[in-house]
């Protein structure tokens, strides 16, 4: 609104430049986390915002800040269309759920620390919202927004872009029948899957910040009638408006390692993972890049889908061969797949839990940029 306002104001063909905006929305970003987060810190260890009961634990909800942040310079450098308003929709209401939890777990954990409950008890039900539930408002949320996509944004179509597969050879296309169930399980599972891989220090910023950089640039490319001819990429007329919203959300997940990263000072909680989570998924959705996220975000699969086999392996057992075989024969040693290496790699690093854990962070970094190579070879180079 405030570049739009500008344009009109002076004339100057800065203001609509898709680039300088999110140029503008990434400075932004980290400038207004820098600016807050150190107060936002002292704010939650003064109201004892944390979800554990170790001394001098770091806060959680600092992906609550993120969020706000993100939205405020969106709304300030993007051209409200359908394809900002439905990321900006999807970011703020799966945020939401993911606050809650968030601000249950801090008042559940004051209960027990008042004696009005049992830590066995906050251990079981430390989540504001059960599980059922936060899978139906997941839904809700996805379906209503997807039905609304696939009714106002013109160049949203059932058509999907196969990674490794030639466009002109075979292009599968979904009516929209199954095509607004798709977008509803994409957005669902990728804020689930961001929420699972949230477990160690820095490691869901990551992933965020790596398919964040691959969808902007597909949604820059896309959104322009010259760079997508050349590419061989559909026209999607106002689709680079997503642009800003993903470098502005760059900008804030890199400022927010600086507080993040190991020895973390805060945690993002439930409130961020979530929220970007479901941006990500929707976002990948709107570039016609579905079939990527998979590929882009493939730390976040093997998180989401370590769960998943987890307990389906565990319950086919339970049912066919019994509680105790199925007890002592799970397989992960735990899910998600981070804790599986937490206990697999124990003592290897010699007695320290943060080298074990900084190890493991590092690896699936790595894991991630590579992962964003070859989703631009195979996006860009193999059409």
């Amino acid at each position: 609104m405030l570049t739009q306002y500008l344009f009109e104001l002076t004339g100057n063909q800065i203001f609509d430049s898709r680039l300088f905006r999110a140029g503008l929305a990434a400075i932004l970003a980290t400038l207004a986390v820098f600016l807050i987060m150190p107060g936002y810190i002292a704010f939650l260890k003064k109201i004892g915002a944390t979800s554990d009961f170790k001394e001098n634990s770091p806060p959680i909800m600092g992906g609550l800040l993120l969020v706000i942040i993100v939205a405020i310079v969106s709304c300030l450098t993007v051209i409200f269309n359908g394809y900002s308003i439905a990321a900006l929709a999807v970011l703020v209401l799966y945020s939401g759920v993911g606050a809650i939890d968030d601000i249950a777990k801090i008042f559940k954990k004051r209960l027990v620390e008042s004696g009005s409950t049992s830590k066995k008890d906050y251990e079981e039900k430390a989540d504001g919202i059960s599980s059922t539930t936060r899978l139906f408002l997941y839904l809700l949320f996805s379906f209503g927004i997807a039905c609304l996509c696939y009714k106002f944004i013109p160049d949203l179509t059932g058509h999907l872009y196969v990674p490794f597969v030639n466009y002109n050879y075979w292009h599968p296309y979904l009516p929209y029948w199954l095509f607004i169930p798709f977008i509803t399980f994409v957005v669902a599972a990728s804020a689930n899957g961001t929420n699972f891989t949230d477990g160690i220090d820095s490691l869901a910023s990551v992933p965020i910040i790596t398919g964040m950089f691959f969808v902007g640039a597909v949604a820059y490319v896309s959104g322009n009638a010259i760079f997508s001819y050349h590419m061989h990429i559909p026209y999607l007329k106002g689709c680079d408006e997503l642009f800003p919203i993903a470098m502005a959300s760059i900008g804030a997940l890199t400022a927010y390692l600086w507080y993040n990263s190991p020895p973390a000072e805060i945690y993002m909680g439930d409130a961020g993972s979530i929220g970007f989570g479901a941006l990500l998924g929707i976002m990948f959705i709107l570039v016609q890049a579905a079939l990527f996220l998979p590929l882009v975000g493939i730390i976040i699969l093997m998180e989401a889908m370590s769960v998943v086999l987890q307990i389906g392996h565990f319950k086919l057992n339970k049912r066919f061969r019994g509680r105790e075989y199925a007890d002592k024969n799970r397989l992960f040693l735990r899910a998600p797949i981070h804790h599986h290496f937490q206990l697999k790699w124990k003592g290897r690093f010699g007695d320290s839990k943060p080298l074990v854990n900084a190890k493991i962070a590092w690896r699936m970094h790595l894991i991630s940029f590579f992962a964003l190579i070859l989703g631009f070879i195979v996006f860009f180079g193999l059409r």
